[in-house]
């Protein structure tokens, strides 16, 4: 069965790499690669698509000249060395920035390895055996289901980071997926889409956790038949688990990288160590990633991953660093440089976890009147936080009881929303392995019906 590239082979591609560089006058390489073999089965309009076998190594090489920075890609071993002449060449002819460098090993990083030999031998006769049969059952639950694409994979995958300030890490990793996206269909009648998905690490994990995944879509694509028009009024709003990083996290984020700070796009910059959310909101950056699904231990610069607080307990605690951020602002830690071989480091999050909090779901849904935003598609600002946009397949709840609703604008503004959170549940859901989030209740919200 065809595997990635050994990760001794890798680091020893990357190794001869950075030695051209510096032979062609960098004063300073890194080369970061990845070498993967995806095996994939793929679903569309209630069928099987495609099985395939793909196989990919990627080397990204990142010298440094007097200040500058160059940068190119190849995908190809016998191109290596002209990627290399290229970036050397780049940097030649770059801008220089004195905040430019390649990052200092902090300590020795192991390598590791994180595989399922049963995983990474599950073939492609396998999986479409896998497909079509949890396919069956899913559409055997509801016969208005429609399939729209889906698809179940194995990723087997080696990385490896070489350095001229003396980085060498390497790791293996293999993960089992899933997922489905479609619709139910009565007739005239067609109603919200829906999708749901899920990664696994090991074999014995996979069929189990994609039948459960498999079965939350048919029950919100099945919800959302018979959806009427709801109400227009002022309050609270239910995020589950699912819609909470839409909703909330994914534009936070991108105002708690260090970047969006240094260049004045954030307005968290001068907040540090202020209460910014409710008391019981406590966004972790886990680091080596969650309970069950380790990841790599170290970031796109080869440096340690290690877990840190962005908000605690409402507090803005931290922000999200690459090495160049950490020079640029003066403060002495960097794991979060995020990205792959195909591109320079960037910074965000490798795996999220958001506390629970004391609240059953059960009485967190139990409203006067409300709404459940079970997926939400939205246009924002994150600098002043604004935005509003549309709940599709939600529920609209009255005293207790819920019905599906016609699509419903909401509207708000998401640093009010951090600070008007009412509620958090007792249990949070780990998704595709890197997230894990609880339902949130946020109170105060302007819902409008269509």
């Amino acid at each position: 069965m065809t595997t990635p590239m050994k990760k001794e082979a890798l680091v020893r591609s990357c190794e001869e790499a950075i030695e051209l560089a510096k032979k062609l006058g960098a004063d300073d390489a890194e080369v970061y690669a990845t070498s993967a073999v995806e095996r994939n089965v793929t679903i569309e309009k209630n069928d099987l698509h495609q099985a395939s076998q793909v196989s990919e190594t990627t080397w990204g090489i990142r010298v440094v000249k007097n200040g500058a920075i160059g940068f190119c890609t190849s995908n190809q071993p016998t191109t290596l060395d002209k990627a290399v002449t290229e970036a050397v060449s780049l940097a030649k002819i770059a801008p220089s920035d004195r905040f430019n460098a390649i990052a200092e090993p902090a300590g020795a990083i192991p390598s590791k390895r994180a595989v399922d030999d049963d995983l990474i031998n599950i073939g492609v006769g396998d999986l479409t055996n896998l497909a079509m049969r949890l396919m069956g059952e899913a559409r055997g639950k509801d016969s208005r289901l429609t399939i729209d694409t889906g698809g179940v994979g194995v990723n087997h995958q080696t990385t490896a980071i070489a350095s001229t300030t003396g980085t060498r890490c390497s790791y293996e990793s293999a993960s089992g997926s899933g997922y489905l996206f479609g619709m139910c269909v009565d007739g005239d009648e067609v109603g919200s889409f829906s999708y749901d998905g899920d990664t696994v690490r090991n074999a014995t994990d996979l069929e189990g956790a994609l039948r459960r995944s498999f079965a939350r879509f048919v029950d919100k694509c099945a919800g959302a038949m018979g959806a009427t028009s709801g109400d227009s009024f002022t309050g609270p709003v239910i995020l589950p688990p699912e819609t909470v990083s839409d909703f909330l996290i994914s534009d936070l984020l991108a105002m708690l990288g260090a970047d969006a700070v240094r260049t004045g796009k954030s307005p968290l910059g001068d907040k540090l160590g202020e209460v910014i959310a409710s008391a019981g909101f406590s966004l972790f950056e886990e680091g080596q990633g969650l309970k069950g699904f380790s990841i790599c231990p170290y970031d796109r610069e080869g440096m340690l991953r290690k877990r840190t607080a962005l908000i605690e307990n409402g507090k803005l605690s931290s922000f999200l660093y690459n090495s160049y951020e950490s020079r640029a602002s003066n403060v002495g830690r960097s794991s979060n440089a995020s990205g792959g071989a195909s591109s320079l480091p960037g910074v965000g999050a490798s795996a999220l976890s958001l506390s629970t909090g004391t609240d059953r779901y059960a009485d967190m849904v139990n409203m006067e009147q409300g709404v459940i935003v079970t997926r939400f598609s939205s246009s924002s600002n994150p600098l002043t936080g604004d935005f509003s946009g549309v709940v599709k397949g939600g529920f609209l709840v009255k005293n207790g009881e819920r019905r599906p609703i016609e699509e419903t604008t909401i509207a708000g503004n998401l640093y009010e929303c951090l600070r008007s959170i009412s509620a958090i549940s007792d249990t949070a859901r780990r998704m595709n392995g890197t997230v894990s989030m609880p339902a949130i209740k946020i109170d105060g919200l302007s819902v409008t019906a269509g």
